[in-house]
C-alpha cells in the first residue's frame, strides 16, 4: 500500500499480437511471376525485333509447283507429304508426272504382270530425279539398261521410282512399308545421302507440311531448340553437320539404324533382298580422292552390311568415270543425268552379275 493506505495498481502491458508470417510458398510464387514476365518480354522483343527461322510455323505456303502441284498432306502415318496422284508439272527445266499411284512414272499395274521382275528405289531428291526429266532418273535409267541387257524374251524388268524429295531414310522405309511392298517387288533399292539421318523437320517440304509441335510457335523455344543443334554440330560433328547426323551419340543416327533394322525384317519376312545405294555429296567440289566423307560411307556401308544388305558405293563409280565433281553433279547434293546413268549403269552391272542371289532368279 501506498501512505494514503491505496493498493497501487501494476500496470498491464497489452499482449503482443503475433507476427504474420508470409506463406511459404509466396517467395517461390513471386519468383516464378518474375521469371515468367522475363520470358514473356524475350519472346516479345525476339517476335517484333528478331524472330527466328528455325523450325518456325509457315503461315503462307509458297505458291509455286512444288509445293502446290506436285505434293500434297499424306496421310500415312509417319509421313508428312507425298507425292500428289497424278499431278504434272515441269520443275526447274525438266518435265515431272506422278502417275495414278502416286509415284514418278508411267502408269502400271498393282499386279505384276506374268514373266516380270519388279524392282522398287526408294530415295529423296536423287530417286526422285532433281532436274531430269521422268525418262532420265536413275530408275527410268536402271529399267531400261536391264531390258537391253536381257532381251530372250523370256523376262522383262520393272524399277518403279518411289523416290520423293526431302525424305529421310526413314521416310523412305516408310513408304516401302505401306505403298511399296503392294506392289509385289522382287527387288529393293533404298538409296542413303549423307543427310539420310536426319529427324528432325528442317527440310524445305517438311517446314510446308509438317504439323507443328506446340513449341515451336514460340521463338525463345525455336531458340533453345537451334541452339541445342548447333551445339551438337560443334560437339559431335566437330562444326560439320554430316558428322553430327552420323554421330553415334547424337540423336539422328539411330533413327537410321532402326530404320534399317525396320527394311530387315519388312523384306525378310517376304524374302526380298535390299540393296543400299551410297551416294556422295558434293558440297566441297574436290578431287575424288580429296572426298572428305569416306569415313561417313564406311560407316553406312557397315551398318548395311551387318543387316546383310548388299551396297552399291556410287563414289569409285564416279571417281572411275574420268569425270570430275563439276561434271557429275549440278548442285551440292545432286547428280545430274551423266551422274544418274553411271549410277543406273553400277545398279545393273550388279544386279546381274548377282541376279540368282539377289532376285532368286536364275541369271540372263
Amino acid at each position: 500500500m501506498d501512505a494514503a493506505g491505496q493498493t497501487a495498481s501494476t500496470p498491464v502491458t497489452p499482449p503482443t499480437p503475433p507476427k504474420r508470417r508470409r506463406p511459404k510458398w509466396l517467395f517461390p510464387l513471386l519468383l516464378f511471376g518474375q521469371f515468367a514476365v522475363l520470358l514473356l518480354v524475350i519472346e516479345l522483343c525476339l517476335t517484333l525485333f528478331y524472330p527466328v527461322p528455325f523450325r518456325r510455323p509457315l503461315t503462307n505456303i509458297p505458291d509455286n509447283v512444288w509445293t502446290q502441284v506436285l505434293h500434297q498432306k499424306s496421310r500415312q502415318p509417319g509421313l508428312s507429304y507425298e507425292l500428289k496422284p497424278g499431278a504434272k508439272g515441269e520443275l526447274r527445266g525438266a518435265v515431272v508426272s506422278v502417275n495414278s499411284l502416286g509415284f514418278r512414272g508411267e502408269e502400271v499395274s498393282v499386279q505384276k504382270p506374268p514373266n516380270t521382275l519388279r524392282i522398287v528405289s526408294m530415295g529423296a531428291s536423287i530417286g526422285f530425279g532433281w532436274t531430269v526429266d521422268n525418262d532420265h532418273t536413275y530408275p527410268a535409267d536402271l529399267e531400261r539398261i536391264l531390258n537391253e541387257k536381257v532381251h530372250d524374251g523370256k523376262r522383262h524388268y520393272e524399277v518403279l521410282n518411289y523416290g520423293v524429295g526431302g525424305y529421310a531414310t526413314r521416310d523412305e522405309v516408310a513408304t516401302l512399308e505401306d505403298k511399296a511392298l503392294a506392289m509385289d517387288p522382287d527387288l529393293v533399292i533404298i538409296d542413303y545421302h549423307p543427310n539420310g539421318p536426319e529427324s528432325e523437320p528442317i527440310q524445305p517440304l517438311h517446314q510446308v507440311f509438317h504439323q507443328p509441335e506446340w513449341w515451336e510457335k514460340w521463338n525463345l523455344l525455336r531458340l533453345l531448340s537451334y541452339g541445342r543443334r548447333w551445339w551438337g554440330i560443334q560437339r559431335l560433328g566437330h562444326g560439320e553437320m554430316y558428322r553430327y547426323l552420323a554421330s553415334p551419340q547424337g540423336p539422328h543416327w539411330p533413327t537410321l539404324l532402326k530404320a534399317f533394322d525396320k527394311a530387315r525384317e519388312l523384306c525378310d519376312a517376304r524374302g526380298i533382298k535390299v540393296v543400299i545405294a551410297v551416294w556422295p555429296t558434293y558440297s566441297q567440289r574436290v578431287p575424288w580422292d580429296q572426298y572428305r566423307f569416306y569415313d561417313l560411307r564406311d560407316q553406312v556401308v557397315a551398318a548395311a552390311h551387318e543387316r546383310g544388305f548388299t551396297t552399291v558405293d556410287m563414289l569409285p563409280v564416279f571417281a572411275a568415270s574420268g569425270h570430275t565433281m563439276d561434271e557429275i553433279a549440278v548442285d551440292a547434293e545432286h547428280p545430274g543425268a551423266l551422274g544418274l546413268e553411271l549410277a543406273a549403269q553400277e545398279l545393273a552391272k550388279v544386279i546381274l552379275e548377282h541376279h540368282q542371289e539377289l532376285l532368286k532368279s536364275p541369271p540372263p
